[in-house]
């Protein structure tokens, strides 16, 4: 199963909104650090779990350094 990685930082706001919700918490500083978080796992699971790039000529960013490090 693959999990659509910025999921994560969406799931995040929702649980800094229902973390709200339930101890009187302010709505938007909830939201803005649970999305903060996601975010952050995001980066994370990317960067221990991070998928091949399927073609290199179409590699951006960390897949460019990740087939190099990969191929030498």
């Amino acid at each position: 199963m693959q999990l659509f990685d910025t999921w994560l930082g969406f799931l995040g706001c929702m649980c800094g909104l229902i973390a709200a919700a339930i101890w009187n918490w302010p709505a938007i500083r909830s939201a803005a650090i649970g999305f903060a978080v996601g975010i952050a796992v995001v980066m994370v699971v990317n960067l221990v779990a991070p998928s091949p790039a399927p073609c290199l000529q179409s590699a951006k960013g960390w897949d460019v350094w990740r087939a190099h490090l990969l191929c030498s």
